[in-house]
């Protein structure tokens, strides 16, 4: 198994989000996100996978996010429309009008950790191409350090 640990890395971002209907996150509130990732598999010539270039992808997507209000795109529970360069977002009993440069639009159904380990695992794939010998990867998006949520990715 290789391990990559966005914290000590330098794999996060800092953004925004709500979780509608939760007590306390329905607030809208920030984290320190860290991003880490387990591949596992078979060493090739004594390497298993060259993670120099998979922590830059990793970096890539995390400053995508960076600074941003998570929103899911096609969310039963928030409404949301652009107007020109805002975004109108309703859900519950608020309403928020945020500019349009400073969200961040997932397809996800919540910005729940578990949701947005899923995402970074499915842009992973979509940017990198493993070799044979790498058998699954695991990405955790952490909500500080000490709390997160993996997602594992078969890819026999």
């Amino acid at each position: 198994m290789l391990e990559i640990d966005g914290w000590k890395s330098g794999i996060k971002f800092s953004a925004s989000h709500f979780i509608p209907g939760h007590q306390k996150c329905s607030r809208l509130h920030g984290h320190d996100y860290g991003i880490r990732v387990h591949v596992y598999g078979e060493p090739s010539n004594g390497v298993l996978y060259d993670f120099v270039s998979l922590k830059r992808e990793l970096r890539e997507i995390a400053e995508e996010m960076d600074h941003r209000l998570l929103l899911p795109r096609n969310q039963e529970y928030i409404k949301h429309h652009v107007e020109g360069d805002e975004v109108h977002i309703e859900f519950d009993d608020k309403k928020y009008i945020v500019p349009l440069e400073d969200v961040y639009f997932l397809d996800i159904k919540l910005a729940s950790a578990e949701e947005l380990a899923r995402y970074v695992g499915e842009r992973v794939m979509e940017r990198v191409k493993f070799p044979k010998n790498v058998k699954g990867i695991e990405i955790a998006v952490d909500e500080g350090p000490g709390q997160g949520a993996w997602y594992y990715i078969p890819l026999e």
